[in-house]
């Protein structure tokens, strides 16, 4: 079910509301945030010791127009056009709510990424080291969370993650499993790629965690197996890169049918990620099967940069296993988002293949399931993504909340949810449409996606 909200005659109600706070709190408007805060660390860890120094972006200087004094900070970042000509050109804002790659702020701290070709000037801090990799995926997180001046929306240890932005990425190797890597790749400037490559399995993989490094930029890597005795034709080739766009961005047919006969395995969407199952369970991916890796990034630069990608699969015997769990993918992909509009996406999944979901489903064969864990795929215009038990006793609660789509979380629920036939699982979720354009379903990060990943038993 789709239930769309037409908003612009709420817009107007909202500006006026905000016109008369404003008025009401004008002598408040310098107003600190409030302490503990993620945009208070953000002040406190980067901006204050790196920004808002002597002779750069103080009260008394104000470089480029820009006072990030704790006062100000807020108010002349989010929402507001930067000085710099090219980053206008390009539609950035200082801050863009909810889009890291379009906010000024994070390309100036993004040195590994900012180009001279950009024509955004040196790379911040300026003749100072760069921020870590952990604070910038602090500053990315907060500014995908929606950018708020108060509340808690970013983990507080990135700030003290010392890792340089550019390092090479690495990885130890499990003590049982094996590693696998994607090479690096090219992404053209102002593009996004999206390639695949598939891998032959020679052994029993018993998966117990899930280990990943990326570059940065990357919008997601997804791992997906074939089974050959399922997948007839449709297995792709081995050790061959395949692009899902042709170089005039045309999506190329065969890719599609390749989709139809292959298996959600794992995906992280994060610079680095562990995905560990509960103690006895495990994943079993078979010696004959291929397994494909997915790898998209996105360039917003004038410059080219590279895509990379190493994980391990941490594997125990079978005797140490006391459930095998299978991955759970539900996605929907008819709703239209009009623009400049509120939509609000209701779908519902339920036990034996039913449900207002049009193609992914619990399979058929199913007559109770257990649920282990829960996570989200949406992109840039989902603001809130919540998971709710249909059916049964359980009827109407919800199980699962992100709101932040660039790190949704992955929820490990030690109780398993049981889900009996006829039973199962709707996904609400609130799209903001800021854009002149109607977005619906699509591969690229400017369109829009509405999935519920998990585990179950």
């Amino acid at each position: 079910m789709v239930r769309t909200i037409s908003t612009p005659s709420l817009f107007v109600a909202l500006l006026a509301s905000a016109w008369i706070l404003t008025a009401c709190n004008a002598g408040n408007i310098n107003e600190l945030p409030e302490s503990g805060s993620s945009f208070a660390l953000l002040q406190e860890k980067v901006l204050t010791p790196n920004c808002a120094t002597s002779g750069c972006h103080d009260t008394r200087n104000a470089v480029g127009g820009l006072d990030l004094s704790p006062q100000v900070a807020y108010k002349n970042l989010v929402g507001v056009e930067p000085s710099n000509q090219n980053a206008k050109a390009d539609k950035l804002l200082r801050v863009k709510v909810g889009d890291p790659y379009k906010s000024f702020l994070y390309n100036k701290l993004d040195s590994a990424n900012l180009h001279k070709s950009d024509g955004y000037g040196s790379a911040m801090p300026l003749g100072s080291r760069a921020v870590t990799a952990g604070q910038l995926d602090f500053v990315k997180f907060w500014i995908s969370a929606g950018a708020p001046k108060n509340g808690t929306v970013a983990d507080a240890k990135l700030l003290e993650d010392t890792r340089p932005q550019n390092e090479i990425l690495s990885l130890p190797q499990p003590a049982q499993g094996v590693q696998m890597r994607l090479a690096p790749f090219p992404i053209a400037p102002q593009n996004e790629r999206e390639i695949y490559s598939a891998r032959q399995n020679t052994q029993d993989l018993i998966m117990t965690k899930f280990e990943l490094v990326q570059r940065d930029r990357s919008h997601h890597f997804i791992l997906y197996g074939y089974d050959p005795a399922r997948a007839g034709r449709n297995v792709p080739p081995i050790n061959t890169i395949r692009d899902l766009y042709l170089p005039n961005g045309q999506l190329i047919p065969e890719r599609f049918t390749e989709m139809s006969s292959r298996t959600f395995l794992i995906a992280s969407q994060l610079k680095a990620e562990t995905i560990e199952f509960p103690a006895g369970m495990a994943m079993r991916i078979p010696a004959n099967w291929l397994l494909d890796f997915n790898s998209h990034y996105t360039n917003g630069t004038r410059d080219t940069i590279r895509g990379e990608v190493i994980f391990n699969i941490h594997t125990t015997t079978p005797d140490r296993v006391k459930t095998y769990i299978k991955p759970l993918q539900l996605g929907f992909y008819n709703f239209l988002l009009q623009p400049k509009r509120e939509t609000v996406v209701e779908t519902t999944f339920l036990v034996g293949g039913s449900g207002s979901g049009n193609t992914d489903r619990f399979s058929s064969r199913d007559t109770v399931v257990n649920i282990v864990g829960l996570t989200s795929h949406t992109h840039r215009l989902a603001k809130r993504f919540v998971t709710t038990i249909v059916g049964g006793a359980r009827n109407g609660e919800v199980v699962y909340t992100a709101t932040n789509w660039l790190n949704p979380p992955l929820l490990n629920f030690t109780t398993p949810i049981v889900l009996r036939r006829g039973e199962g699982l709707k996904s609400t979720v609130t799209y903001y449409n800021d854009t002149d354009e109607t977005v619906t379903f699509g591969f690229r990060s400017s369109d829009e996606m509405n999935f519920i990943f998990g585990y179950y038993y």
